[in-house]
């Protein structure tokens, strides 16, 4: 497909933005997303997995969890003058550890090991050229660190043998069992281990079988954006409808592909907000960033403390104690504070680890003007045109071939394979 390509398949449509950076004639180019981690003048660095409404998801997940086990022992504690518990409260114990163990796992141990793997996309404006880190072709006998049935297994591992490794202990401690339960302890403990031990030699591995991610640079020009409106298919129906805005490299060896491994799938609110998020990308590198709009960042302490402030003045203002109060419970009970601080301590602490602190220091340098790229000769003939058409009150959605219309000719990419850096 090229720019303004559009297709129906399986009760959805796929719109095709690019390849060719044109503009859409969007109203706004804002990062809807919140897929802007890092920019400058000069590069800007776009990752999937860095929306804060998915980690602050997690951190009301754990704070919620921690704060009812704690507040369960202690109920148990005081009731019965501390241990040796009856099996019953062991079993009750055991199955809170569980609960709170498995929330734990899934919503920042699972997660966190995800997005220290998932590298960003940097588009540099002056090379135009973008930087996506690619997969290595082929199956692997090894699943990766972050696999979903890998990590599903592990975490049910750890949750059971921690389960059954209270109620033992419980047990151990009635004088029930003769021997402490080293065997449920061991694969517990294990479990925690597998999450911080399997990463590194899973990667050791792949180095020692040359089978390493790479850093392949990709023309601005050929990267292609589409979004596309899917739907959500159930056992016996369509659940739902969601869009989606993805950008990936095309794989020059092979027409109508993509590298493997690389890219970003994001979800945004619909067709206009796909074209915000793609004319956000776009007007960065073909005008830079004052041409542009980042979302407000809604996460963190400071932006927390100002919006609890706010809210307090206005309660105030009104003298409307009842509404402050319903804030402070329902801020109370979503633990909101301990929340975006964590999403605070992750966007600092764990997105940066999915790259080495030198990954392509020396390509992202800036460059004297006089060695910046320039837009091929179609980009600019197309986008004449386009600008031209949008004053008459078309769409770039409904022109159909763009290239045809205008008779533009496009030459075609050549099949050869991307300029590629080692990864590490």
């Amino acid at each position: 497909m090229r720019a303004d390509g559009r297709e129906s398949r399986a009760g959805g449509e796929q719109y095709c933005l690019s390849p060719l950076p044109l503009p859409t004639d969007s109203e706004y180019a804002v990062d809807l997303a919140h897929i802007d981690v890092r920019h400058d003048d000069v590069t800007m660095d776009i990752r999937q997995g860095a929306s804060p409404d998915s980690m602050m998801t997690a951190g009301h997940m754990l704070s919620v969890g921690v704060v009812a086990m704690m507040a369960f022992f202690l109920v148990v504690w005081v009731g019965i003058g501390g241990f040796p518990p009856d099996p019953q409260l062991a079993a009750a114990w055991g199955g809170l550890y569980f609960v709170v163990l498995f929330t734990f796992v899934a919503g920042i141990v699972a997660v966190n090991s995800v997005l220290q793997r998932m590298p960003p996309i940097r588009l540099h404006r002056q090379r135009r050229e973008v930087a996506f880190v690619v997969d290595p072709p082929g199956r692997f006998w090894l699943p990766v660190p972050h696999n979903l049935w890998l990590i599903s297994t592990v975490g049910l591992a750890l949750s059971a043998s921690g389960f059954m490794g209270l109620i033992e202990i419980g047990e151990w401690l009635r004088g029930a069992r003769e021997s402490f339960p080293v065997g449920f302890l061991l694969m517990h403990v294990g479990g925690f281990a597998f999450f911080f031990v399997y990463p590194p030699l899973y990667d050791l591995i792949c180095r020692l079988c040359k089978r390493e991610r790479r850093t392949v640079l990709v023309p601005w020009e050929d990267v292609v954006a589409v979004c596309g409106f899917n739907p959500s298919l159930g056992p016996g129906a369509i659940t739902g409808f969601g869009w989606n805005f993805a950008l990936l490299p095309p794989d020059p060896e092979r027409p109508g592909y993509t590298l493997p491994g690389a890219g970003i799938i994001v979800s945004v609110g619909g067709l206009p907000g796909a074209l915000s998020q793609w004319e956000y990308i776009r007007r960065f590198m073909e005008e830079g960033v004052d041409a542009t709009t980042t979302a407000a960042r809604e996460w963190g302490v400071e932006w927390y403390d100002a919006y609890v402030a706010r809210e307090k003045a206005e309660c105030e203002r009104t003298n409307d104690s009842a509404r402050w109060r319903r804030f402070r419970r329902k801020r109370l009970w979503e633990h909101a504070r301990f929340a975006h601080w964590y999403t605070e301590y992750r966007m600092k602490h764990i997105l940066p680890k999915a790259v080495p602190r030198d990954w392509l220091a020396e390509w992202s340098k800036p460059l004297p003007k006089s060695q910046w790229a320039k837009p091929s000769q179609a980009v600019t003939e197309l986008s004449e045109h386009l600008r031209a058409a949008y004053q008459r009150g078309e769409k770039f959605v409904e022109m159909g071939d763009i290239e045809k219309r205008f008779g533009v000719d496009v030459p075609k990419a050549p099949h050869a394979s991307y300029p590629t850096l080692p990864f590490r």
